[in-house]
């Protein structure tokens, strides 16, 4: 079902003249909860957020794509942009990024180091010298460390 709700949306973003930079699930009591990034060149305002959640939602619901409730949430990717996919992190590669993990790695959750490189599964972070290879599943979130 996320590859169709992202093929979805990514689709619907790209007709409305944005880019779509990503979508992430999460759960939220009795609801999913997506948060749908999008971008442009110039940047994103809240009417734009507005329009984009206003097209998606109505989308969303003609198709019944969710059998529970949803709470959606339009967003700009940020300044300290939030890194999603292989690509976006790839773009950053010898940035500064913090990274939140699902689980502990090394007795930490939270990270804060360079890109080094990116591979198919994981990418390579240099933390202080101390390297970590952190695969994509134990991700949490992600953001460049401006």
């Amino acid at each position: 079902m996320r590859e169709e709700v992202t093929e979805l949306l990514e689709s619907l973003v790209s007709t409305m003249g944005y880019d779509f930079w990503g979508l992430n699930f999460s759960q939220q009591s009795n609801s999913v909860k997506l948060t749908l990034y999008i971008d442009k060149e110039k940047g994103i305002n809240v009417d734009d957020c507005a329009k984009v959640s206003n097209q998606t939602t109505h989308m969303l619901d003609t198709k019944k794509i969710f059998d529970v409730n949803y709470i959606l949430e339009v967003s700009s990717p940020g300044l300290d942009r939030v890194l999603i996919t292989k690509e976006h992190f790839k773009k950053y590669i010898n940035e500064n990024i913090k990274v939140k993990l699902k689980w502990l790695v090394n007795n930490r959750k939270n990270l804060k180091g360079i890109i080094k490189n990116v591979e198919t599964d994981h990418i390579i972070l240099d933390v202080n010298e101390e390297i970590f290879e952190i695969r994509y599943d134990s991700i949490d979130s992600a953001r460049l460390n401006t």
